[in-house]
């Protein structure tokens, strides 16, 4: 190959991923041709040269763009541990480690720093969960304001410094506790008011009888209907070259979704080439603890490779009420930057008359669409005895 010593050709540029930056060209001498361009967003990019409309050798090129240097700028911080707790219990929140442009981190190894005053101070650790997120644990011994600074390099990061507020618990609170700890605790202290302390071998047997009584009176059990609807704005996960030169791509997904709760596992068919699918689908679950949340995963269908996850979120069953249908619309987000203990989504709740509002949980990091669904618990048959349950 011989190399032209002209800059009269023009070579056609064009870059297309994640998002489509502009492409600056710079003539050159001796036959040569700089380019310039600029992205604010990690991911996978391909770049066509063309001369004459025909892609030059090994066009088009396959570049991964990665995260920049941690920045307080687009780092934030989610949790409880924000937004108010309990004197003499231990709280915590989240930090997610972003750059500049809010692209999530996926490392560890940063340094943060977190002060904790106002009232009185409170014992702290904090934990490098080696994933770009970090997790903050503290108490607060004395009930009052607290302020919660956390910097990065010096500078606060997204709503740095918090202000939270610590109060006593309720007397229901800490008898709550007290029985989660203790099942027998009413009778305990009843038997010590009375000194006719059980030993702890007949306590122990007077606990398994009272528990088979209990599980062969009542058996919690509850259908979970879930109408999975439509998604909106779904992830690009197929990057298709099409055209006689391959120069024209079409970004595009395949997707279904998954839901998963005890083991269990149900999906909707797929729809095909759609980032704005419609589903319509009613999938049922057993539910035998209200406790445990529905995972929802979007996955993108690869007939020769294996599915990609789109993006999933959790959804809490204990606001649920028996009968009533609730429309909830969840954000999808990365799993691979998820939280351990901290929710992974928002959503947008409606009841059954179809009126809308937010649920306060926050969504952090790459917003890759959202899924609507109709969620709707019912009592299995024959599973409650309303009379056990007093």
């Amino acid at each position: 190959r011989n190399k032209t010593t002209s800059g009269a050709k023009k070579f056609s540029v064009t870059i297309r991923g994640v998002i489509s930056p502009q492409v600056h060209a710079i003539p050159g001498d001796d036959g040569e041709f700089h380019y310039s361009y600029r992205t604010a967003r990690a991911g996978v990019y391909f770049v066509a040269v063309l001369l004459d409309g025909v892609d030059v050798g090994g066009s088009p090129f396959k570049l991964t763009v990665d995260p920049g240097p941690t920045h307080a700028n687009g780092c934030s911080a989610e949790g409880p541990g924000i937004t108010g707790g309990y004197t003499g219990m231990e709280t915590s929140f989240v930090i997610h480690a972003r750059d500049y442009y809010g692209n999530a981190r996926g490392v560890g190894g940063d340094v943060f720093n977190i002060s904790i005053g106002g009232t009185a101070s409170a014992r702290m650790r904090v934990r490098d969960n080696e994933k770009g997120t970090y997790t903050v644990a503290y108490t607060p011994e004395v009930g009052g304001d607290y302020f919660i600074s956390v910097q990065h390099n010096g500078i606060d990061i997204q709503g740095s410094p918090f202000t939270v507020s610590s109060d006593p618990m309720p007397r229901a609170g800490y008898l709550e506790m007290y029985r989660s700890l203790e099942p027998d605790f009413g009778q305990h202290l009843q038997a010590q008011m009375l000194g006719n302390v059980d030993r702890p071998k007949e306590l122990e047997a007077k606990r398994k009888k009272a528990d088979s009584k209990a599980k062969a009176k009542i058996s919690q059990e509850w259908e979970l209907s879930v109408k999975v609807l439509t998604g909106r704005n779904l992830v690009a996960k197929d990057t298709v070259a099409e055209g006689t030169y391959g120069t024209t791509f079409t970004h595009s997904s395949d997707p279904y979704v998954v839901l998963r709760l005890s083991g269990q596992a149900k999906r909707t068919t797929t729809v095909e080439k759609d980032l704005n699918p419609t589903w319509n689908e009613e999938l049922t679950l057993k539910v035998t603890d209200r406790m445990q949340r529905l995972e929802l995963e979007v996955m993108d269908e690869d007939k020769d490779d294996e599915d990609d996850t789109m993006g999933r979120c959790t959804l809490s069953l204990l606001d649920l009420v028996e009968g009533q249908p609730r429309a909830v619309t969840v954000k999808l987000l990365d799993p691979t930057h998820d939280v351990a203990g901290a929710p992974p989504s928002s959503a947008e709740e409606g009841g059954a008359a179809g009126g809308r509002g937010k649920s306060g949980v926050s969504s952090m990091g790459v917003d890759l669409g959202e899924v609507s669904l109709v969620l709707t618990i019912t009592p299995a048959k024959g599973s409650i005895d309303s009379k056990a349950l007093r």
